[in-house]
C-alpha cells in the first residue's frame, strides 16, 4: 500500500487577486507580534551594600534571645525556630532605629 501526502489546499483569493481576509488578518497579527514593544523604563536602583561586623554578647543575653525566639510561632512540623538569630537581631536593630527616629523627630 502506497502512502501519499495529504492533498494541498489552494490559497483562496478574492476576485481582485488579493489574499483572502483570513490570511490578511493573520499577517496583521504576525506583524503586531513581530513588532515587539517598547522596553519598560525604570529608575536604576542602587544595590544596598552589605557590611559585615562582629558582635560580642554575653551568654546570658544570648540565652534570653534564644528563649524569645523559641516563643515565636513556627511551622507545625518544623524542628527549627521560626526566626534565625541574625534575623532577630536585625529586627531588634530596626525597632530601635524607628524608636530613636520618633524620639528625635527625624523623618524616615
Amino acid at each position: 500500500m502506497a502512502v501519499s501526502p495529504p492533498p494541498r489546499k489552494k490559497a483562496v483569493h478574492d476576485p481582485t487577486g488579493q489574499p483572502a481576509e483570513g490570511k490578511k488578518k493573520e499577517r496583521e497579527i504576525e506583524d503586531i507580534i513581530n513588532r515587539g514593544s517598547t522596553s519598560v523604563k525604570s529608575q536604576p536602583q542602587e544595590p544596598q551594600q552589605i557590611k559585615n561586623f562582629n558582635i560580642k554578647i554575653t551568654a546570658g543575653q544570648l540565652t534570653e534571645i534564644d528563649e524569645l525566639r523559641a516563643k515565636r510561632p513556627r511551622k507545625p512540623t518544623s524542628p527549627k525556630l521560626a526566626v534565625s538569630l541574625q534575623d532577630w537581631i536585625l529586627e531588634a536593630i530596626e525597632e530601635k532605629v524607628q524608636r530613636e527616629k520618633k524620639k528625635y523627630n527625624l523623618g524616615s
